[in-house]
């Protein structure tokens, strides 16, 4: 099947009689509210009534202090837990106090709720500080492997290195100047305690900064945000939770700095397409790559994670293009040694599907603010909010029924095993070839592929989305060169691999490592969305919503989530097919560009020993700390990555051979 420019069907309105009711019940509950705030008491009756009648902003307030309570106090439940399981443990103790010492509780909870020396003491044994033995047990574990290959290979650094992060991992600040923005002047509103305390504070105005305009896909009017830079834009998302910091701890070992070793952060929110419009994104860095073969004489080495990987084969053709750099057909070969791909998503993120259909993510955001989110909003406003990030369109599934299978079964589903048991348990495993399944009988609604999966998204999109998506992505197969050549400068494919070949540079590599090994959601059972969650100003809600009751009798689905293997964000198909297949193929790589595979078993350690998994954990945030893929990295930039062959240790080759692709 070709799918080319018009990925879907037309947008078509929500259900008109469910929003109409939704609407009427709230306004009945507004004029009730109105008529409670209406009565007045006496200061005497005020007195009298203080301890035991309030406000329901009050309620909800008391209610957001007691959630913040209850997080410190789960902290110290979990450090009280690790010390007795494993008294040495004080490293990872000194990592929760540095994760909590930023957000200082004692102003965050009123003093009314609490008293003042308690308060006191809990901020100051979550406060940075632990003891001089655990800073110096956490500094002996760090800068390895990068220490160890420097004495047995004698590694060094070579290459100059950028580094493209993921999704939602850039830090966001304001640079508006209006008044509700001054007091988040350079400040993070992603990122940071900055954050925390604005949701926690000021969530409305959180929601208007984060939020991009649904007409546009830029700024909304009076709001300017803009990624951070510097390399800690991205080393650490708040104090202590690293995500690019021991990469980059590793790579200064080699002898790297701020000189010859940058992090491209960007904004995560923007389509490419708009990347380059608003921010000249790409057109950086073209510069900085062309200035740095001119100074050095070498070739850069472009690392990425997660959904930098995207923006890096996005950037190539680019570049390349008439229409973009101007490059011309050799730049990408002249200028780039190598592509390091760290967990990337060639193919989108099932997940990406649900946070845009119904305003329900797992981890779609990072753990930490993905706990922060679901507490303080509902799917309606995840949903408004997701739906305004056009940068996410990037993330839906690629392929269509042609990778993601179809109602018969998809190429991921279970394979056969010889024990005896096998027969039982697959019994028990749903095929991943309905992407989204209804078993309920919700409304007659059918079971879809991940090509009605899509289309139903554009059904429920208001047309401004759908508008912004048609314009920036899409989401086929082509099959032949002509398709290819006739789209070679059509940014739109410049996001899906199976619709656009890698570049004239046979003399680069492409290097693709992920874990494997997570559960990870793969489909969904979804059902009609009777709930009435809507706020009167936030527009219709979302239709459908994971249907979250318990099937026992399926040993792959979890509260509505039909999980499969991957690294827990992405699943397996998604990460390891096209460096294991597709860019294997003529088609999609005519000009052989070396590709190299390298999976990495994800094998963490227990929660009490490390809260990341220690050094063997390669899921989907914690790979970047993976001691294997860290001493690849670091391999690879010194010059060494011709030594490196494929390493597979998953199903990827078997799952791939049941795609019929050319």
């Amino acid at each position: 099947m070709t799918v080319t420019e018009d990925t879907g069907a037309p947008s078509t309105s929500v259900n008109s009689n469910s929003n109409s009711n939704n609407n009427n019940s709230l306004r009945n509950r507004g004029k009730s509210k109105g008529k409670s705030k209406g009565k007045s008491k006496s200061k005497s009756e005020d007195g009298v009534l203080a301890g035991s009648r309030q406000q329901p902003k009050q309620r909800v307030r008391r209610r957001r202090w007691f959630f913040v309570l209850g997080i410190v106090l789960g902290f110290l439940v979990t450090l009280a837990g690790i010390v007795y399981v494993n008294p040495m443990q004080s490293t990872h103790i000194s990592r929760i106090h540095a994760i909590v010492g930023d957000l200082e509780i004692a102003s965050l909870v009123p003093e009314t709720l609490m008293p003042d020396d308690f308060i006191r003491d809990i901020s100051q044994l979550l406060s940075p500080g632990a003891s001089k033995e655990g800073q110096q047990q956490a500094a002996s574990e760090d800068f390895e492997p990068a220490l160890t290959l420097v004495a047995e290979e004698a590694l060094e650094k070579k290459h100059s290195v950028i580094i493209v992060p993921g999704i939602i991992s850039s830090g966001l600040e304001s640079w508006s100047t209006g008044n509700e923005s001054r007091a988040y002047f350079r400040q993070r509103m992603w990122g940071t305690s900055t954050m925390f305390k604005a949701i926690l504070l000021d969530k409305e105005s959180w929601v208007r900064h984060m939020m991009l305009d649904k007409k546009t896909g830029l700024d909304p009017d009076g709001i300017k945000v803009r990624a951070a830079q510097g390399l800690d834009a991205a080393d650490y998302f708040i104090t202590g939770y690293w995500i690019w910091g021991k990469a980059i701890e590793n790579l200064a070992v080699l002898g790297y700095d701020c000189t010859d070793m940058e992090l491209a952060a960007y904004d995560w929110r923007l389509s490419y397409y708009d990347l380059e419009r608003r921010d000249q994104y790409f057109s950086g860095l073209q510069r900085r790559i062309e200035q740095s073969l001119r100074v050095s004489g070498k070739k850069t080495v472009m690392v990425a994670h997660s959904m930098g990987s995207q923006v890096i084969h996005y950037f190539m053709k680019w570049v390349e293009s008439p229409k973009g750099g101007k490059g011309g057909r050799r730049w990408v070969n002249d200028h780039i040694e190598a592509v390091v791909s760290l967990a990337g998503t060639p193919l989108g993120v099932p997940k990406t599907l649900a946070s845009l259909l119904s305003g329900e993510q797992r981890e779609t955001v990072q753990p930490l603010a993905s706990y922060l989110l679901e507490h303080f909003m509902n799917r309606n406003e995840l949903a408004r909010i997701f739906r305004s990030w056009t940068g996410l369109g990037s993330l839906l599934p690629k392929g269509g029924d042609a990778v993601w299978g179809d109602l018969e079964g998809a190429p991921d589903d279970w394979l056969p095993r010889e024990d005896a048991n096998a027969t039982q348990s697959e019994q028990r495993l749903v095929s991943y070839g309905a992407q989204i399944r209804f078993d309920d009988d919700a409304d007659g609604l059918a079971n879809q592929t991940m090509d009605g999966a899509l289309a139903l998204l554009q059904r429920v999109l208001d047309g401004d989305a759908v508008r912004l998506m048609k314009r920036d992505y899409s989401f086929g197969v082509f099959r032949t060169q002509a398709e290819m050549d006739a789209h070679a400068d059509d940014h739109r494919v410049w996001t899906n691999p199976l619709q656009h070949q890698l570049p004239n540079a046979p003399d680069m590599t492409l290097f693709y490592l992920y874990g494997h090994g997570a559960t990870t959601e793969r489909a969904y059972y979804y059902t009609a969305d009777s709930a009435d969650l809507q706020q009167e100003e936030t527009g219709a809600p979302p239709a459908l919503r994971i249907h979250k009751r318990s099937r026992p009798h399926l040993a792959n689905v979890d509260i509505g989530i039909v999980n499969g293997p991957g690294d827990g964000t992405v699943p397996l198909l998604s990460l390891g097919y096209m460096c294991a297949s597709g860019w294997r193929k003529p088609l999609y790589n005519p000009h052989g560009v070396r590709v190299v595979t390298r999976e990495f078993a994800h094998s963490p350690l227990a929660a009490f020993k490390d809260i990341r998994g220690g050094a063997a954990a390669a899921d989907h945030i914690n790979i970047l700390g993976n001691r294997d893929a860290t001493a690849d990295i670091l391999r690879i930039v010194a010059g060494q990555g011709h030594k490196l062959t494929d390493r597979f240790s998953s199903d990827i080759l078997e799952f791939a051979k049941r795609i019929n692709i050319p």
